[in-house]
């Protein structure tokens, strides 16, 4: 395998998860926050747009360079602009380019606007995440997935998988710039204070992104992997068990964190920094998982009338058991979005 398609896909997902989830932590937890202490958000705004303007120019790097991965397996020789219009036009891997440079650069255009005073703030916030959803759509569109032609399932479950995990991740992020541009602008003890009440307006938008991000996960790999076997034979299957440590580490990390916002710690801003990085790394390992063909074993059966059928073999009961084990994690994900919005609202009622 190639270096350069998992780095490439490493620099869009989080580029895609920072485009996301900033804007998102912004609306929900950051400014809510900040009026609610009497703390001015001027500056804050401009470091966070400033964050998603990068993010969004990340995300036109990491779509070219996933071009350009993609690209050279094929070993063609386009002579001229006449071949490579022909090519960009004709091909999927042509039209999901225009498709991302198209979005990106409006993204960058509306982030643009807000800078000029053209466009508000709350505009591009809500602008943002939508053309990122919809290059997740893109990737959802032409990932293992979508090649599987298995019907729009697994294709949902991708890009639910997808976007949770920006929402989370570029969530934390949102957050932790705010904490930082805090501690420069009006000390330590005021940054605790809105730490903590962002961290509880944002607990709940961040159990969600975990329990979705979670349960399509284990969706996927009830489509992708045939066999238990397959998670210590398999560079697929160990990626995954790599990325499920992962996952359990950032649920340690954040049932640490969610005592320490009820017990009023100092320790929220280095808890969040953790669950980020932690998060970070998951991305990172979804970008090698997405760059790694799924351990497909194919059977030929030979029929009496000369077709030939091809199947993959699958452990059936294997299957049922990953994806059972999906739906007690949306159930068990489900209460704990319920238990954090509640545990919110009445915070925000005192």
């Amino acid at each position: 395998m190639s270096v350069l398609e998992p780095l490439a896909r490493a620099i869009l997902y989080l580029s895609l998860a920072l485009a996301v989830g900033v804007p998102i932590a912004t609306l929900s937890a950051v400014l809510p926050a900040l009026r609610r202490l009497g703390l001015d958000a001027a500056g804050v705004s401009a470091a966070l747009v400033r964050w998603t303007w990068r993010a969004a120019a990340s995300a036109l790097i990491g779509g070219l360079a996933l071009f350009i991965a993609q690209f050279i397996p094929l070993e063609l020789a386009l002579e001229g602009f006449a071949e490579w219009l022909e090519f960009l036009r004709l091909t999927l891997l042509g039209q999901m380019l225009i498709i991302r440079v198209a979005l990106g650069a409006l993204a960058l255009l509306t982030l643009w606007l807000v800078s000029k005073g053209r466009v508000s703030l709350r505009t591009a916030m809500i602008a943002c995440p939508l053309i990122g959803a919809a290059i997740h759509a893109t990737l959802a569109g032409t990932s293992h997935s979508a090649a599987m032609d298995a019907g729009l399932m697994p294709v949902l479950a991708d890009f639910a998988h997808l976007f949770a995990g920006a929402l989370w991740c570029g969530g934390l992020v949102g957050v932790l710039v705010t904490c930082t541009h805090l501690r420069r602008t009006v000390g330590e003890m005021t940054m605790h204070a809105a730490a903590r009440e962002m961290t509880r307006r944002f607990s709940p938008l961040a159990s969600l992104g975990i329990m979705l991000a979670s349960g399509t996960g284990l969706v996927l790999s009830s489509i992708h992997l045939p066999e238990a076997g397959s998670l210590s034979t398999s560079s697929y299957g160990q990626l995954i068990l790599l990325k499920v440590g992962l996952v359990v580490a950032v649920l340690l990390i954040g049932a640490r964190l969610r005592r320490a916002i009820y017990h009023r710690s100092d320790a929220i801003d280095r808890l969040l920094l953790a669950e980020a990085v932690i998060a970070c790394g998951i991305f990172v390992g979804a970008a090698l998982l997405t760059s790694t063909a799924p351990p497909h074993e194919m059977i030929v059966h030979q029929m009496d009338d000369g077709t030939v059928h091809v199947m993959a073999k699958v452990d059936s009961d294997f299957q049922r058991l990953v994806f059972t084990l999906a739906l007690a994690v949306f159930a068990a994900g489900a209460f704990t979005v319920a238990l954090e919005w509640a545990r919110s609202l009445k915070g925000s009622l005192r």
